[in-house]
């Protein structure tokens, strides 16, 4: 019998998707919370092969590696119908100011922040919404 479940891969969760995932804490995974994919682990050169993903849990304050920042399998996150042009406002805005306080290890945060300012340009009205832009942030 031949089956459809296909197991999600890090390519399922390019940068600037939003997901719900359980964050680590001290060898225990903690409840379900909101976050971001920051990119594949490793960094975008190793998007073909990486097979962890780099997400910021935003609620839990600036990004911070191992704290708010951590590698997790694409099977521990799923995927959120939202997007960051579409997420409440205020949610958007914590986004926005965390994230120039924060810190990512080596360049990891820079797709996120180009996606994070495309989306500000789109929610402000400053850019039109492009999927083709949208695509490209997604994969670099």
């Amino acid at each position: 019998m031949l089956t459809t479940d296909k197991k999600p891969t890090v390519q399922d969760f390019p940068t600037a998707t939003l997901v719900i995932g359980g964050p680590w804490f001290r060898g225990h995974q903690l409840d379900t919370r909101p976050a971001v994919v920051v990119g594949p682990f490793g960094g975008p050169e190793f998007a073909d092969e990486a097979t962890m993903s780099v997400v910021w849990f935003f609620t839990l304050g600036a990004p911070q590696p191992g704290d708010s920042v951590q590698a997790m399998f694409p099977h521990e996150l799923t995927p959120l119908d939202d997007t960051l042009t579409t997420m409440h406002g205020d949610t958007f805005r914590d986004i926005v100011r965390n994230l120039r306080r924060g810190r990512f290890a080596y360049d990891d945060g820079d797709a996120l922040r180009a996606a994070v300012r495309q989306a500000w340009r789109e929610r402000t009205g400053l850019a039109d919404a492009d999927p083709a832009a949208r695509h490209t942030l997604h994969r670099s």
